[in-house]
């Protein structure tokens, strides 16, 4: 069968077969035999397929996802605000006794004390000490409540951001803004307990729904980019609260946290919903309104939505049960939480710790405090260097290269630990291992795991399968936190980055087999990838375009199918 053609409207996509349409005796309009092949500039003369990558090419597409960048941005503010406020939170005693183990981002807490205790900080810091005071555990609980209350967040995600991936961010705003507010207006610990906790909630379902919105509405040949504005969205946050943490007190530094809520909520209602969840709903015309303010007017956008609605048509409903039996989702599931585990166990959140005291032994005239600033300074600027290298290196190459480099940079900083016990005759090459390691980390799978989220699960299973990884992701890191002290005391330094190297070993050489490259690749020619042939991009491809071909196929004639195009 050829594609049915209709004199009041014509759809078209690229390399199309130009069609003729014949009467018959009752009227009916018929398919025909295709005549010729020709090419979209012929079909639409002003219309340029979008294969520039320039910025303002993409501004709407680069403002939206700017946009979920604001929401992880906040998402950063959580997550690095017990470093600069737990110093203050502790009682004196305890202050001076901590070795910054309460929570995931841990790299400043120890340099504060040293601050508060020397007086180098700002009076508004210290003048919050008097209200409210946590023992060592109570400070543990409030950084890892923050995980436990993602873990939530994550699992309930997959019913929001079925409601819509803008929605979602949208729902997300209100726990995290009743969490700052209660953590601002702390009188007891248990209030901080809820606050933190809330905040976690609304985490969850950020890191859920951001990459899947950003996936759906990027343009292939940026993607990758803009899909790394998560992790450097998160990345900014810590640096920025960080930074404040110099000179705000902790119930300053929640405002602020309250007030980048207030931002990215007012500014995602002003962009449009995925093009793929408004096809999902049946709302063709409204996607294709969508495509074309994102794309811009002169982008032909109908290839782009008959792609969108050619993977609707011809997929299945996922169950939860489906998501772990059946190959289309089951072969990108577990390749996805593979790198996920990668990405946690391999000592990402030791090496943020330690990288400070690293620097501070090898140049003694920086104070910790302020090495701490640096390491978060470098994390941003490699993040950036994500967004510029992921779509022409790809993501497998840059994922492959950071995790050997981390490999690489935690063996050496075993073998320095392990020759010099700590002195500082080894503490230039260890500072430079974990700096080498943080960079790796931050260009490399840090954001490229996110990548991942948005554009390896099939469409149907899109939001449980970014829910499970979400959980995933968030279980490790409270699993991670609880015992990596618990691992250092019993076998010190080296031993624990010798066992996160083995881990970056093990992680590299399974990636190597599971995870393919998806540079350049629709987001339907990667479902048919895993659906259809786990090996060949050919065969991938293939299967797509008959797909993309079958929606205006039909047996009973043109009305009928043009219907049927419209209601599929």
């Amino acid at each position: 069968m050829g594609e049915v053609i209709l004199e009041e409207r014509r759809e078209y996509r690229r390399d199309a077969t130009m069609m003729t349409q014949e009467p018959v005796d009752d009227g009916e309009v018929v398919v025909v035999v295709p005549q010729r092949t020709v090419h979209m500039d012929e079909l639409f003369p002003g219309a340029k397929p979008l294969k520039d990558s320039s910025p303002s090419v993409h501004k709407r597409e680069i403002l939206a996802a700017c946009v979920m960048g604001l929401s992880t941005f906040s998402g950063g503010i959580l997550e690095g605000f017990t470093s600069p406020a737990l110093p203050t939170l502790l009682q004196n005693t305890s202050c001076s006794q901590n070795d910054s183990d309460f929570n995931l981002n841990s790299t400043v807490e120890e340099p504060y004390c040293d601050l508060i205790g020397s007086g180098a900080v700002n009076g508004s810091i210290t003048s919050d000490m008097g209200s409210l005071h946590l023992t060592e555990e109570e400070a543990s609980w409030l950084g890892s409540l923050l995980l436990l209350g993602a873990c939530l967040g994550a699992v309930v995600s997959s019913w929001v951001i079925s409601l819509g991936r803008r929605r979602g961010v949208l729902a997300s705003a209100l726990p995290r803004l009743v969490g700052w507010i209660m953590m601002a207006a702390a009188s007891d610990v248990y209030m901080m307990y809820g606050g933190r906790f809330m905040t976690g909630v609304s985490v969850g379902i950020v890191t859920s729904a951001a990459p899947v919105y950003i996936s759906e509405v990027a343009h292939s040949s940026i993607r990758g980019a803009l899909s790394c504005v998560v992790q450097l969205g998160v990345n900014l946050g810590i640096f920025t609260v960080a930074l404040l943490g110099t000179f705000v007190g902790w119930r300053g530094l929640a405002a602020f946290g309250a007030l980048t809520v207030v931002v990215y909520f007012v500014a995602t209602l002003f962009i449009p919903n995925s093009p793929v969840w408004l096809v999902s709903m049946e709302r063709q015309d409204a996607a294709r309104d969508v495509l074309t303010y994102l794309r811009g007017p002169q982008y032909c956008v109908e290839y782009d939505l008959q792609q969108i609605i050619s993977t609707k048509v011809n997929q299945q409903t996922y169950s939860w049960k489906d998501i772990v039996t059946q190959r289309s989702c089951l072969l990108p599931l577990g390749a996805v939480a593979l790198v996920t585990v990668v990405n946690r166990c391999s000592g990402y959140n030791a090496i943020i710790t330690y990288c400070a005291t690293f620097l501070h032994q090898a140049v003694p005239a920086v104070s910790e405090y302020w090495a701490a600033n640096a390491v978060t300074l470098m994390q941003v600027v490699s993040t950036f260097g994500a967004v510029l290298s992921v779509d022409r290196l790809g993501r497998r190459k840059l994922l492959m290269a950071s995790i050997a480099v981390m490999g690489l940079g935690l063996a050496t900083i075993a073998v320095c630990e392990g020759v010099t016990q700590g002195g500082a005759e080894g503490s230039w090459i260890a500072v430079l291992a974990a700096v080498v390691y943080v960079s790796a980390y931050s260009i490399g799978i840090g954001p490229v795991t996110w990548v991942l989220v948005g554009e390896m699960f099939p469409q149907a299973a899109r939001d449980k399968a970014a829910a499970i990884i979400s959980v995933l992701n968030w279980f490790l890191a409270f699993i991670i936190t609880k015992t990596y002290f618990n691992l250092e005391s019993v076998t010190g330094i080296a031993g624990t980055c010798s066992l996160y190297a083995s881990v970056c070993l093990l992680g590299l050489i399974t990636v190597y087999f599971v995870v393919p490259e998806t540079k350049g690749h629709s987001l339907g020619e990667i479902e048919a990838y895993f659906t259809y042939s786990r090996y060949s991009w050919g065969v991938a491809k293939n299967k797509h375009s008959v797909a993309l071909n079958s929606i205006l196929e039909c047996e009973t004639g043109g009305s009928d199918c043009y219907s049927t195009f419209q209601s599929e």
